[in-house]
């Protein structure tokens, strides 16, 4: 994929995740809006409504010989005189109480008697101390929606006059404001969309982050590719001009050492240039093994043994002599498919790093363990006694690095791309002054 492609890519999926945040944030901005308006309009709508009953229903009972009666002492024959007019409005024009308080809000008569009895004390038209005190001073007001068992509704309350136009009581009219439920309802599903869309918005959020770090780590990893596969061109190449070369020196040295070594006293050159041939070979043949793609050939096998004949020839090494091994098994055999020829040149390279890690007397512990059939897999771990590793332990895998002042850096990159091979993982522990322990998870 060219970096460009990549590019916009990210480009896109930023562009898009923007607009989706706009979107959702319009959408729900908007719809709040929305419901606070129709809000606002019906209940403005309702109290106009109500202004208008108010008033007809004062001038109905003004016009009516209820206040008369009232005024001369004979509540008992007003409430009679006003109780059908109070019982018939409600039902003509669709409200759900009306009743006629005194200065103490006390009910003199009403549509429902059994819910409003006379003389009661309407307790709750205290909390429209403003309202009632305003229709007291002869204007007609409206109180806020209230909810009392559940239930939404709206009061009004308009002034009756005698004839010297003097408030005598106050005509009360109560609709139902249960439409608000509806808009309740709206808004209890606006507040869920909100938190949804809040919910959509941190994934997304996160989604874009590990997008856009998937982007960033993939423009690395296709970088590193392509440099890799040059060197790796480079190098198969260069191993393949050096091998012929090195053949060559490998038998002259030996033609002039068969004719010109003394036996009695052996030049150490002859055994000089050999070696580093060997040496020389031996980083060809890392080359090589990096650049090419090699095919496995996967066998039955007992584990067990390949490692223990890996780590006989590990013991056998000059520098590993001071070396205190260990190696344990769990159990005596484990019989798995591998590339016996491939396991054996991964070992052997853990087992001779960790021998030059501990550079003289010190300790090094194989241990392998079948965690079949549990965990599906066998660990093999190999770890040493010496001072760790001075980088983080995921850079020694890298091409070309190492540590040592002589060596090729691919040992641990070709192992590693052998095990992967294997479908298993290759990977280091290492604590500084502490050692160093590499372990190996092959499947079962």
């Amino acid at each position: 994929m060219p970096f460009s492609l990549l590019k916009s890519s990210r480009a896109l999926v930023i562009w898009v995740s923007v607009m989706i945040i706009l979107v959702l944030a319009i959408f729900n901005l908007g719809s709040w809006f929305f419901i606070n308006r129709i809000e606002d309009s019906l209940e403005s709508e309702l109290e106009a409504r109500l202004h208008a009953v108010a008033r007809l229903s004062a001038e109905l009972v003004e016009n009516g010989p209820f206040i008369r009666y009232l005024e001369n002492g004979q509540q008992f024959s007003a409430r009679l005189l006003v109780q059908p007019l109070l019982e018939r409005l409600p039902e003509e024009i669709e409200v759900q109480q009306m009743y006629l308080v005194d200065r103490d809000l006390r009910v003199l008569a009403s549509s429902d008697p059994e819910l409003f009895p006379s003389g009661r004390e309407v307790l709750y038209l205290r909390e429209d101390s403003a309202e009632v005190a305003a229709a007291w001073g002869g204007a007609i007001s409206a109180s806020a929606v209230r909810v009392i068992a559940d239930s939404r509704f709206k009061t009004a309350y308009a002034p009756v006059k005698n004839a010297s136009f003097e408030v005598v009581c106050l005509i009360v009219v109560e609709a139902s404001a249960n439409f608000f439920d509806l808009l309740l309802r709206f808004r209890r599903g606006l507040i869920l969309i909100g938190l949804i869309s809040l919910a959509v918005l941190i994934f997304f959020a996160i989604f874009l982050a590990s997008a856009i770090s998937l982007f960033l780590r993939t423009q690395e990893d296709l970088r590193r590719s392509e440099r890799l596969a040059a060197m790796g061109q480079m190098t198969a190449t260069v191993a393949h001009e050096i091998r012929n070369p090195l053949s060559i020196i490998k038998n002259t040295a030996e033609v002039l050492r068969q004719k010109y070594d003394s036996k009695t006293q052996p030049d150490e050159l002859f055994e000089f240039i050999p070696s580093e041939v060997r040496r020389l070979s031996r980083l060809v043949n890392d080359f090589l093994a990096f650049a090419r793609d090699r095919e496995l050939v996967l066998r039955p096998g007992d584990l067990v043994q390949t490692v223990s004949q890996a780590l006989a020839r590990a013991r056998n090494q000059d520098h590993a002599a001071d070396i205190s091994w260990r190696f344990d098994a769990r159990p005596q055999s484990i019989v798995m498919n591998f590339d016996e020829d491939a396991l054996t040149q991964v070992l052997m390279n853990l087992f001779l790093n960790a021998a030059q890690a501990v550079s003289g007397a010190g300790t090094i512990e194989v241990m392998l363990e079948d965690l079949r059939p549990d965990q599906k897999h066998v660990h093999l771990s190999v770890r040493d006694s010496g001072p760790g590793l001075p980088v983080a332990p995921e850079k020694i895998f890298e091409p070309f690095f190492t540590t040592k002042t002589h060596g090729s850096g691919l040992g641990l990159a070709v192992s590693k791309q052998l095990i992967e091979k294997h479908r298993g993982r290759l990977e280091a522990e290492s604590q500084k002054g502490k050692g160093t322990t590499m372990h190996i998870w092959l499947p079962g």
